[in-house]
């Protein structure tokens, strides 16, 4: 009789399983069927914040369902990777994050979860790194800055260790154009910016931070990291035109979907985001924000990922900051 019954459940679990991929492919087709949760790994009021809640509401009025924004800041990001990265994987809690993303694959040793455990969905926006100074330090261009750098070393604010900011101002400083500089971190951009207008740094490096003052006037522009000059910041030069040659630098907000998510459903998603980047109030917003939005598909936007990861390693071990 036990034999029997071992039997039949075996037969039930085939029988199960066979109808499991119809069952998954209709969920697919009804997705979203309720709330999609966007887990951001910083405080709100961020750089991945501000985006998120731009898309989030974009996000709701298209799949006609609620789209939270949850903040889980700690450890860089790395507490809500871990999260989301052990999440169910149905599309349904989503990481919205920047650049440390890829940073901290080299960063960290130790960052509690694997990195290929989540797949990139989308990344719509880039902000180019930036470099500034006030006027009062005598710095008029790139060039003024590592002259000056050859008769004492150069204070480089940013918004702390291992921000993209940090790691791509002292790695072309430091290390491409050869100048004696000290980094100063700061608890967030606004720090530094002050210390900047300040004085107690020569110079400070942020992606859209220093957007407004450089546009008034009261910060000078010395370098963009962008492949070509910023339509926000037509006046500032690339670090190719001032001598760099092919070096780019740029911070990004994307989503991320735990390992294993349907592709179906992956595709949804950022056929969804590029839709929003369509939307003129939505491009009005992220313009707001000092981003650039940019049209990827969910190949492109993997390629780009992974693209990240070795461009980001490279600077990381050069200027010795790995963990």
């Amino acid at each position: 009789m036990q034999g029997m019954h071992r039997l039949f459940a075996a037969v039930v679990s085939l029988a199960v399983l066979a109808h499991a991929p119809a069952a998954w492919a209709q969920a697919e087709e009804h997705w979203p069927s309720r709330r999609v949760s966007f887990i951001v790994g910083y405080a709100s009021g961020g750089f991945a914040d501000n985006v998120a809640r731009v898309l989030s509401r974009r996000m709701s009025e298209q799949w006609k369902q609620t789209v939270v924004v949850q903040n889980m800041a700690g450890a860089g990001g790395n507490i809500a990777a871990r999260s989301v990265s052990i999440a169910t994987p149905d599309g349904y809690t989503l990481l919205a994050t920047t650049t440390s993303l890829a940073i901290n694959d080299t960063l960290y040793r130790d960052k509690g979860f694997r990195t290929d455990g989540l797949t990139a969905v989308a990344i719509p926006v880039e902000a180019p790194e930036l470099l500034a100074t006030n006027p009062k330090s005598g710095i008029k261009t790139f060039a003024d800055l590592v002259s000056k750098a050859r008769s004492g070393p150069i204070y480089l604010g940013s918004s702390g260790i291992g921000s993209g900011s940090h790691i791509s101002a002292e790695y072309a400083l430091r290390i491409l154009a050869k100048a004696d500089v000290k980094h100063i971190p700061f608890a967030g951009g606004n720090p530094a910016m002050l210390a900047l207008m300040t004085g107690d740094i020569t110079v400070m490096a942020s992606t859209a931070t220093a957007i407004p003052s450089i546009q008034s006037g009261e910060l000078i522009g010395l370098a963009v990291g962008s492949q070509t000059r910023s339509t926000v910041l037509p006046n500032v030069p690339t670090y190719t035109e001032n001598g760099l040659t092919g070096f780019t630098a740029s911070s990004w907000t994307g989503l991320f979907a735990p390992k294993g998510t349907p592709e179906p459903v992956l595709a949804i998603i950022n056929a969804g985001v590029n839709e929003a980047l369509k939307d003129p109030e939505t491009l009005r917003q992220l313009n707001v924000l000092g981003v650039l939005p940019v049209q990827r598909n969910r190949a492109d936007s993997e390629k780009f990922f992974h693209g990240e990861i070795t461009n980001w390693e490279k600077m990381v071990l050069a200027i010795g900051l790995s963990g």
